[in-house]
């Protein structure tokens, strides 16, 4: 096979947006500043080793992300039924086109990483690959499998990949390029936020044990110790877990702060897809959105910012992010409406703890730590960032947590006023505190209260907004009997039940974990709906079709 002219080659399955919302459009541009060439190979039809040849052999090593999302839960629904649409290709086209009419193949395979990564092994033999992103982090140790509805191995087994990238990327992925081009081995590479496979395990090092993948795929009690123990170590310790004669070894994740993020974010973007003028959907939805911070100290038992973004909230300087927002005056669709300025949680920007690792699950359950310190650095963000010169409107597409509102109703009124469009959604997730408490979410009394406070700020608008709860069923430990007391309680708040969504099992995450085993964290027995069926009646129910 020919050499590339490139050190890097990314490969992805969906078209490059050269945008920091994505995550190739980030690894992309930290990579040419710290001097690297990088091609990207978008959308490669992955039944035909061929296509994926288009740039050749790179200098270095292929990089595969699968995208912002795990691809099975980007693929399928709660139903198991596969997904019609994809709304990072364009058009939001799932499928290949031109293909034989009679086989549709979905351009995006379910375990993205693991067939693109066994497609480069079969057309370039002994060429680095690097796997990284969500599904990466997720995948990284035996987990459980919604799709297939069984335990899987660790996915640097299942893809052969050299080297995982965990959590966030840029600098380990700038650090694995770096010792490559000095000839370090790429088997001999052992960095922060990242995993491989070695033949025994590490000798001399602090390592959290799990419990081998084969006892967790012959006890399903395991898998929920093991995730239990990964969220104990908080991304602090080294973690490692046997497999056969082999061990998946992940060490402690690269620390970020703040200067990190102002020098990521504040690279040069052109928030396009590169050579069209068309977008996707996902890119049409981000193109002004601006990350604020990164991290959740929530810690929800069925969420995947921990283990791909971490606990502790890093958060960009200010100034660096009006820079970023004053440059977006020189894109062609600019009209001076910024569609967002957060992330995960929108007001812990500025958040932080004093304890560099923590094994607390959250900083806010069962009460705010004294150790989380918050401020009103969010509220005075949002003030300057509309007093900026061709700034129209700042809305607020992150989410935001309603426990910690309630401590700072002056944020929530000028969010309503100033930059709540017709909604403002919050995600209770539920009302009944069994399930709630397994979910890691405030009690209903906290949401109650939130609510109360709401009305009264509302009663004070010269344009009242509308409320909008997004709510989950099927949630490990609901019963049936749960469904019409949710139902009833959000009526009587005054509150629609429209946007609900019946509990997808991400892998690597506690509840999935729980809904595998049917154990609560502390051992015991859980009720468990898996009959597609009986979850699809029960949001019918709640949302009143």
């Amino acid at each position: 096979m020919a050499s590339s002219t490139y050190d890097v080659i990314i490969v992805q399955p969906y078209p490059f947006a050269d945008h920091p919302s994505f995550p190739e459009g980030i690894l992309k541009r930290a990579l040419a500043a710290a001097g690297f060439s990088v091609g990207v190979l978008e959308t490669p039809f992955w039944q035909d080793k061929e296509s994926f040849t288009a740039l050749g052999r790179p200098a270095l090593f292929f990089a595969v992300v699968s995208g912002p999302l795990d691809s099975v839960v980007l693929n399928y629904t709660a139903g198991r039924r596969r997904r019609r649409e994809d709304l990072y290709q364009f058009g939001g086209a799932a499928f290949f086109s031109g293909r034989p009419p009679d086989i549709k193949f979905k351009i995006r395979p379910d375990r993205t990483l693991t067939v693109f990564t066994s497609r480069l092994r079969e057309a370039y033999h002994g060429v680095p690959v690097v796997i990284g992103g969500v599904e990466a982090s997720l995948r990284c140790f035996a987990h459980y499998d919604f799709q297939e509805d069984k335990v899987r191995r660790s996915l640097l087994l299942d893809s052969r990949a050299d080297i995982l990238v965990s959590g966030n990327g840029e600098k380990q992925v700038v650090a694995i390029a770096r010792l490559l081009r000095q000839g370090v081995s790429a088997r001999e590479i052992d960095i922060p936020g990242t995993a491989r496979v070695v033949a025994q395990r590490p000798l001399g090092r602090d390592l959290l044990e799990l419990p081998s993948c084969e006892a967790v795929q012959a006890d399903a009690g395991e898998l929920l110790r093991s995730q239990q123990l990964i969220n104990d170590a908080g991304g602090g310790r080294a973690v490692a877990q046997q497999h056969g004669n082999r061990w998946v070894v992940q060490n402690p994740a690269e620390v970020y702060v703040g200067a990190d993020l102002d020098f990521i974010y504040g690279l040069e973007y052109g928030r396009c897809h590169p050579g069209r003028s068309s977008y996707s959907p996902a890119l049409r939805m981000n193109l002004f959105s601006v990350t604020a911070h990164r991290g959740c100290a929530g810690g929800c038992s069925f969420c995947s910012i921990i283990r791909s973004e971490g606990r502790r909230v890093v958060s960009r300087s200010p100034d660096a992010i009006f820079r970023e927002i004053r440059a977006l005056a020189h894109h062609p669709q600019w009209r001076g409406v910024v569609s967002d300025i957060g992330g995960p949680t929108a007001e812990m920007f500025g958040s932080d703890c004093s304890m560099a690792a923590c094994a607390r699950p959250s900083c806010l359950l069962p009460g705010i730590c004294p150790r989380f310190k918050q401020g009103d650095a969010y509220r005075e963000l949002l003030r300057r960032a509309r007093a900026l010169p061709g700034v129209k409107k700042v809305m607020l597409g992150s989410g935001v947590r309603h426990d910690l509102m309630l401590s700072n109703p002056d944020l929530l009124e000028e969010i309503m006023r100033e930059h709540a469009g017709r909604f403002l959604r919050v995600a209770p997730e539920h009302t009944e505190d069994e399930v709630l408490d397994l979910m890691g979410k405030p009690r209903f009394a906290v949401f109650e209260e939130f609510v109360a406070l709401f009305n009264r700020l509302n009663r004070r608008l010269q344009r009242p907004i509308v409320l909008a709860p997004y709510l989950i069923v099927g949630h490990p430990g609901e019963t049936a009997s749960m469904v019409p007391l949710m139902k009833k309680k959000l009526d009587a708040l005054g509150l629609k039940t429209r946007d609900a969504q019946i509990f997808t099992p991400t892998p690597g995450t506690l509840s999935t974990s729980m809904y595998h085993s049917g154990l609560s964290p502390d051992g015991k027995p859980l009720a468990v709906e898996k009959d597609i069926r009986a979850l699809q009646e029960r949001k019918r129910y709640l949302i009143g079709e």
